[in-house]
């Protein structure tokens, strides 16, 4: 078994969406939309950063311009990691957005950018520069690491304003009068107002609107563009985190870690809401959005929105509830412990009581979960999406009372059918901590009728600290085992077992199956146990690349004698013994299998003439002048005779009535004997229909295509 990445992607299904408030239109940006025309318009990219911004104020503020863009397009809300992946500081924050990759990879944690991996993971500006180099690129923003640092020396222009008003002015100059293709624009005084007075203050909402108005003058800047009706702008919002009621962030509570993607462009509905997009999805998909293909090696961990492909546990969200047992996540609705269709989850093993919310396998959702017990890694589940499966040992063992202490529960997953090819991949999003000692691993399962045992996929470590998780994508190619005849299982299930006393956790998410393309049948062919058999005589067909449960006629040709039929195996192989008839002339003949479709599959055969078998005659003369003919079946003459003895004429032939006539030919009376020459074949033997016998070939059969498999 070897890891590899998997590709895979597919057209995403919007979720939740509902209606967006725009609040005020006073002041809003122009919205017209672009003048309709045949030629294709030139792709183009705005995002525009609001440093410190906090989604839940903003949603209440003065703010028109933006919820202009929230009517047009696309609202989404997610949380950032907190410590010890990376505070909620702006270095990590737009590292993060710049890059597509979360502060793991880029490994900015803190704002002196000590040790960035930017080699590895540049930001998308330069991405772009690197695929599509005519492309013009720009970078504006008021704090300074944004066009030194963040964004690197490969975008051709990076300008830092003096404050947000030169920032903005500079931003709607380049705009106005220039061909940028992909621009970034940051402001920086919104994140000023919240460390001076904190997000409840008037001072962070007066500055929020003063945002939203520089905002509308940059998005007014795009569409009064002389040829914005030949352009196709995406236009994106976002912020790099929250900010503390009273002022500050860095830490790991809610209004801290929340941000958002407001986008609008051709690929978004108006007025929809996700639950599934996070900041990093702003890199792939301004990429997606300049037809920019993007690479495996890049190892983003973003991906381009309308890429996104929601899972099962997705599914669950209107199912979602209210704590229970959990008083720190009052007002939260964000668990069920319903498994999605297909999936069932195995608590034999769980002692009664402990928290109802973490008991055995449940779905979450990383407000719920996160927030739970704030500082314990949870907050890092970063690569989950939506809802995800939980199993948590420390935070159920933390209601009393329960029946024991040990937790162990299994998740497994719903069949899934397989298409003939012998290996199968696998991947899900893998968050995995480590306290006490615990025990964790995936087993993979066979359909019953293939008789094989649950085979190891992975295991993960009994012991460790919370601060050395697995925390990524697992991708596994997996070979499938075969049977004792050689045949591979017809589907599998995936069962995700954790068990635990007061440790750690494991989240799952986004578990997928995959297959490459099935094997093509072998072209469909016979074979006879011997290339000869005499008359009378049997022969073993046996045949591969047949469709499974196909009826085959078979025949002997010239003058076509049926044998018998044959029903190809589930492999679409056979194996039949049939009888030549007795009758069969002597000679080279064809084996026949006659299809469904009238196609013919045939094989060469040669059939000898059957031992003589005739009834013993005497000739009328007894004995001739040039021999005697014996009754052992030889005439003088040497040709075939009957049993018995006979007399030979003046010219040796047999001439005997029972025997063999003047001209040396098989007499009628001959019992037994092959019919030669041009003769009647009419003694042919029609057989009754054969049974199958299943050939060990091991042929697969199956979709000649790569398809990915249903969740």
């Amino acid at each position: 078994m070897r890891k590899h990445a998997v590709a895979a992607s597919a057209a995403a299904v919007l979720l939740g969406i509902t209606g967006v408030c725009a609040g005020s239109a006073a002041n809003a940006a122009p919205t017209g939309a672009p003048v309709p025309t045949d030629a294709p318009r030139t792709p183009k990219t705005l995002v525009i950063g609001v440093d410190g911004a906090s989604f839940d104020v903003l949603e209440q503020a003065e703010t028109p311009a933006i919820h202009a863009l929230q009517q047009g397009g696309l609202t989404a809300t997610s949380n950032l990691p907190a410590s010890p992946m990376a505070p909620t500081v702006s270095g990590a924050g737009w590292s993060t957005i710049a890059t597509g990759v979360w502060p793991d990879k880029h490994r900015v944690t803190d704002n002196n950018f000590t040790s960035p991996n930017y080699a590895q993971f540049p930001d998308y500006l330069t991405r772009i520069e690197q695929s599509a180099p005519q492309r013009s690129t720009f970078v504006v923003g008021t704090w300074g690491p944004i066009s030194t640092t963040v964004f690197g020396s490969a975008v051709d222009e990076r300008v830092q304003g003096k404050n947000d008003a030169d920032t903005t002015a500079k931003a709607v100059e380049r705009l106005s009068t220039g061909t940028p293709d992909d621009v970034f624009v940051h402001l920086d005084e919104v994140d000023g107002a919240g460390h001076s007075s904190g997000s409840s203050s008037a001072a962070y909402r007066t500055a929020l609107q003063t945002a939203d108005q520089q905002i509308a003058k940059i998005v007014g800047a795009v569409e009064q563009r002389p040829g914005y009706a030949n352009e196709d702008w995406l236009i994106i919002v976002t912020a790099d985190h929250g900010h503390t009621p009273t002022g500050g962030h860095g830490g790991a509570s809610r209004l801290e870690r929340k941000t958002f993607v407001i986008a609008k462009g051709a690929e978004f509905a108006a007025g929809t809401t996700r639950d599934d997009v996070k900041i990093a999805d702003i890199a792939p998909t301004v990429l997606a959005h300049d037809g920019i293909a993007r690479d495996s090696a890049w190892e983003l961990d973003g991906e381009a929105v309308n890429d996104i492909v929601p899972d099962a546990f997705d599914a669950l969200r209107p199912k979602l509830r209210g704590a229970v047992d959990e008083k720190g996540l009052a007002g939260i609705t964000g668990w069920t412990n319903e498994a999605p269709e297909g999936w069932t989850v195995d608590n034999s093993n769980m002692p009664t009581g402990g928290s109802t919310e973490f008991r055995g396998w449940t779905f979450m959702t990383d407000d719920f979960f996160s927030n739970a017990e704030l500082g314990q890694h949870r907050e890092n589940n970063v690569r989950s999406r939506n809802v995800f499966a939980v199993a948590d040992s420390d935070e159920w063992d933390d209601v009393s009372p329960k029946s024991g202490r040990n937790f162990d529960s299994t998740l497994i997953s719903p069949e899934y059918p397989l298409n003939g090819a012998a290996t199968v991949d696998i991947s899900f999003v893998s968050d995995y901590a480590v306290d006490d000692p615990q025990g964790a691993g995936v087993r993979v399962s066979f359909d019953e009728a293939s008789g094989l045992q649950p085979q190891k996929l992975v295991d993960y470590p009994a012991n460790g600290t919370r601060a050395n998780p697995v925390n990524q994508v697992e991708r596994f190619s997996y070979e499938l085992p075969r049977d004792a005849k050689g045949q591979l299982p017809k589907s599998i299930r995936l069962n995700f077992s954790y068990s635990g006393i007061n440790s750690a956790f494991w989240a799952i998410d986004q578990v997928r199956v995959t297959q490459p393309d099935a094997p093509a049948p072998d072209p469909a062919a016979i074979a006879v146990s011997a290339p000869s058999v005499v008359a009378g005589g049997t022969v073993t067909v046996s045949g591969t690349g047949f469709a499974a449960g196909e009826r085959l006629e078979l025949e002997l040709h010239s003058t076509p004698v049926a044998l018998g039929t044959a029903t190809a195996g589930a492999d679409g192989s056979l194996s039949q013994r049939v009888t030549i008839p007795a009758s069969t002339p002597a000679g080279a003949h064809t084996l026949v299998a006659k299809r469904a479709d009238g196609s013919e599959v045939s094989i060469p055969l040669s059939v000898a003439s059957a031992p003589s078998t005739g009834t013993e005659g005497t000739g009328a003369n007894g004995t001739g002048a040039n021999g005697t003919a014996a009754g052992n079946g030889t005439t003088a003459g040497g040709v075939s005779a009957a049993p018995g003895t006979a007399n030979a004429n003046a010219n040796g032939a047999n001439a005997a009535s029972a025997g063999t006539d003047a001209q040396g030919t098989a007499g009628a009376k001959g019992d037994g004997l092959a019919v030669t020459g041009a003769a009647d074949p009419a003694g042919a033997v029609i057989l009754g229909t054969a049974l199958l016998a299943l050939a060990g070939a091991g042929i697969a059969f199956g979709i000649r295509r790569a398809r990915r498999i249903a969740e």
